[in-house]
């Protein structure tokens, strides 16, 4: 939620400096100041936090700080008429408040400017990162990429000093042979006409040399952005870490960033005034820069755990930085590229490691909208449409998290589409691309699993299989923990049919088991097992399994421990539980599992609906369904009705909107109707009881009645 809060009135600004800088405001006439300065920053507290700083650090009273500020601002005016009046239309209604910013950080950046030239240079590069989370690691990565492109184009001055010099000796020696030979035929023409002429197309001809030469060598631009930038971690000098710790002294007291616990943050309005300030030329050189420099960060490997808390501590400045590189659709195509392929990977971070769906939905559509734009620059280049394929494969599999399988089947295809035009122009030997296809033909398999179209999953997941253990590095641990998961959900097709083949689930899964899995995988195959296993019969080796797959989570996950995957296991464990009849602990493990769920799925609340209400999404019903049952079985008779109209409700919503899965979803109520029956048979309300009966045979004859396409074809 979002609280608006005023402006300071006059008296409490003017409270606010005093208090900031102590001993400069303190005589008549710097009070006058003060309430002068007050009124001109629109007693906007961040402007005057930093007006106060700039006094303190600079030693200055008030007066005289006024006097500077109207100094300056006389200045901007003069030099930037044009800009200003352009100024409205970009900020829109902050304009006030950003003239405030804006003006009072312009004093502040002048007096570090002379100070400390690095330390400006850096306060642009920020304004280009998310506000939060700074810290002297990402300021030493600014620094080192800041030095690179220097190097470079230092390189670059050095060589065109060098290809001048090699101009101007050709152009002498062309010179010097052109009027040699222009004189030797004067002299051989004993001066006539002719020698002449041939004597001026000679040195005509040395000099369109010389001019051709110096053109070609003009042509070389030494703007030309570098393109050799790794992407591994930087290694950093003695001149980084002591820049990095004065950058930040110089920071802090200014007061343009606030720190606490050694990570600091920039006011967002601080930050777009920076941006503003900026040429596009220099902003575009600045955005090139943080590109590299999280690049050289970004450090996560879906497969290695360890990348991940890093990763999560700059993930903000990877989406910023992939923002505003949509904003100069003029940077390279290499850039371009880095840029998406960042987003990409922000997406996947934010799904995997903190399911946050609607995030990484956004990050990897951003991907997708920068590759676009690369490759309409780059016409058929394999980099960006490989790239776009996998970022489709991601969204797909994004989009089949929050149950939107029509489009995450759209974008999936695509994705194969792209990666099966490759294989052909490739005729089938970039091991990569067809990696590509096996793994979106594995992502369509599971998306047809939860659209319970088994044997179309069956067909997808075969295929990936195949084009798995064929492949040139089939004993390589990737394709073998790419097998193990492929297997893993033809055991679940299996265990989804009717009637189930429990024991060739049993083999699929422990053939995985048997093959190099990451440690996700292993605790899903786990999980998947102790499913086999209740349905068999075998609970003690079910209760075995799902501790272990638990453990595994826990390991994974550190701290995120309101995860997906753990409320899985969760409802498994209340589900054995129940089995068992031990009512007290399946109600626990259910809980535990609804509470991560109301968590994980917050975004399937409906728009302006209190946080209190329940996510409309069918992962949520079902624990609530599981609830109700436990709570019958303890005979809390009116607890197990409330949860079980909350799963009415949802069922009900998901009934409405739904585009898919109608069949599960009807059966679904309908057993609900039957346990909310159950329920007010107990309590006695033999009114509800009659209305549940009515409403669940309406809804019977309602499915049993032909769709207006069904009685045209018996017709």
């Amino acid at each position: 939620r979002t609280l608006l809060l005023g402006c300071f009135p006059p008296s409490e600004s003017v409270q606010l400096l005093a208090r900031i800088a102590p001993g400069h405001v303190s005589s008549p006439r710097d009070a006058a100041a003060a309430r002068s300065l007050v009124e001109t920053l629109g007693n906007l507290p961040l402007a005057l936090g930093t007006a106060a700083a700039y006094m303190r650090r600079c030693d200055v009273p008030c007066a005289e700080y006024l006097e500077r500020y109207a100094a300056s601002e006389g200045r901007r005016s003069s030099s930037s008429s044009s800009s200003s009046s352009a100024l409205p239309a970009r900020y829109g209604e902050s304009n006030e408040h950003f003239h405030s910013v804006a003006s009072s950080l312009a004093l502040s950046v002048n007096e570090i400017e002379k100070e400390n030239p690095t330390a400006c240079r850096v306060l642009r590069l920020l304004s280009f990162l998310g506000p939060d989370l700074v810290t002297k690691a990402v300021i030493r990565n600014l620094l080192c990429e800041r030095r690179r492109v220097d190097a470079v184009a230092e390189r670059r001055r050095r060589d065109v000093d060098r290809r001048r010099s090699v101009a101007r000796a050709t152009a002498a020696v062309a010179l010097g042979i052109g009027a040699s030979g222009a004189l030797r035929l004067v002299r051989r023409n004993h001066g006539g006409q002719a020698g002449v002429v041939a004597a001026t197309a000679l040195t005509a001809a040395a000099l369109l040399f010389v001019s051709q030469d110096s053109f070609l060598f003009d042509g070389h631009s030494n703007n030309q952005p570098d393109t050799t930038a790794p992407s591994t971690p930087n290694s950093f000098s003695s001149f980084e870490y002591e820049q990095a710790n004065l950058v930040w002294d110089i920071l802090k007291s200014f007061s343009l960033i606030s720190v606490k616990d050694g990570k600091g943050t920039i006011h967002r309005l601080m930050s777009q005034a920076m941006r503003y300030s900026q040429s596009d030329e220099e902003a575009r050189g600045n955005v090139t820069i943080c590109i590299d420099a999280m690049r050289s960060m970004w450090t996560f490997k879906p497969e290695r755990p360890d990348t991940w808390k890093e990763s999560q501590s700059i993930l903000e400045h990877v989406k910023s930085v992939a923002a505003h590189s949509l904003e100069y659709h003029d940077l390279s195509p290499e850039y371009i590229l880095r840029a998406g392929q960042l987003s990409k990977e922000a997406g996947v971070f934010s799904a995997m490691s903190l399911n946050a769906f609607v995030e990484a939905q956004a990050s990897l559509e951003m991907s997708l909208k920068l590759l676009d734009i690369g490759a309409a620059k780059r016409k058929r280049n394999a980099a960006f449409q490989k790239a776009k394929a996998e970022t489709l494969h991601e969204l797909g599999r994004v989009l089949r998290y929050q149950a939107n399988y029509s489009e995450s089947e759209q974008s999936l295809r695509e994705a194969l589409q792209i990666s099966n035009r490759w294989n052909t122009n490739r005729k089938g030997n970039d091991p990569s691309v067809r990696k590509g296809i096996a793994d979106t033909l594995h992502e369509l398999g599971v998306l047809e699993v939860k659209k319970h179209n088994l044997d179309t999953a069956a067909l997808f997941l075969q295929q990936s299989l195949d084009m798995r253990r064929s492949s040139d590095q089939c004993t390589s641990d990737d394709t073998h923990a790419n097998c193990a998961s492929t297997l893993h959900q033809l055991a679940a097709i299996h265990v989804a049919r009717k009637p189930p083949s429990l024991e060739k689930a049993k083999t699929l899964l422990q053939e995985s088991l048997s093959l190099c899995q990451q440690i996700g995988q292993r605790a899903a195959t786990l999980k998947q097992l102790a499913r086999v296993s209740i349905r068999q019969g075998f609970l003690d080796k079910a209760d075995t399994y799902l501790e272990h797959a638990l453990e595994l989570y826990l390991e994974l996950y550190g701290d995120n421990k309101l995860h997906i995957n753990i409320a899985a296991v969760k409802f498994q464990q209340g589900a054995l539980a129940l089995q068992r009849e031990q009512l007290e602990e399946a109600w626990n493990h259910f809980s535990e599992c609804l509470r991560i769920r109301l968590h994980v799925y917050a975004y399937a609340r409906t728009v302006g609906s209190r946080e209190d209400e329940n996510p409309i999404h069918l992962e949520v019903s079902c624990v609530l369904h599981e609830l109700g049952c436990v709570g019958f079985s303890q005979k809390r008779y009116s607890r197990s009705m409330e949860v079980l109209r909350a799963e009415h409700d949802i069922l009900e919503r998901l009934e409405e909107s739904a585009t898919a899965q109608s069949e599960r979803l009807h059966q679904a109520r309908l057993t609900n109707l039957t346990w909310l029956r159950k329920c007010a048979k107990e309590l006695g309300q033999d009114d509800e009881v009659n209305r549940l009966v009515n409403e669940r045979t309406a809804m019977k004859k309602r499915s049993a009645r032909p769709t207006e396409g069904q009685a045209a074809v018996l017709q």
